[in-house]
């Protein structure tokens, strides 16, 4: 690819990986700190306690944001990622308890539309943090 060393695409990769997580985070917090309490969904209803949480999770969602920043600085995919991750699982999780308690299958597809690309990224940092921990094990013939 290009020709780049395998450390420089681990390091493309991973602050590709970051930047995404910064839109999806930030996009995520403006939604919940615009959102109308008047347009939300039922499930919306429930997860921000009628509106009561939107702030709070705006503010979630802006940690996250910060803390893919924080990780590209420091040069890891510890946090950042883990935290939006988790976000994504968790929202998951309730869209389907919803969905397990109403039957209302918009709340299956929402519930799929969070977990599913939380496992593609989770997967993802899986392998990123394995190829960075086997890079710094053993340099390449001819990278010296």
């Amino acid at each position: 690819m290009f020709d780049l060393k395998a450390n420089r695409r681990v390091v493309i990769g991973r602050n590709i990986t970051l930047t995404a997580g910064i839109i999806y985070s930030l996009s995520r917090c403006a939604y919940y700190a615009t959102l109308n309490q008047t347009t939300a969904s039922a499930a919306q209803d429930v997860i921000t306690a009628d509106g009561r949480l939107l702030g709070m999770w705006a503010g979630v969602w802006a940690c996250a944001a910060a803390c893919c920043v924080a990780d590209m600085v420091n040069k890891h995919t510890r946090y950042g990622l883990s935290l939006v991750v988790g976000l994504a699982f968790a929202w998951g999780i309730a869209y389907g308890i919803m969905w397990a308690v109403t039957g209302d299958a918009t709340l299956l597809s929402s519930a799929i539309g969070w977990i599913t690309p939380a496992g593609l990224v989770f997967g993802f940092l899986l392998k990123v943090t394995a190829l960075q921990d086997m890079l710094r094990d053993k340099t390449p013939p001819g990278d010296a």
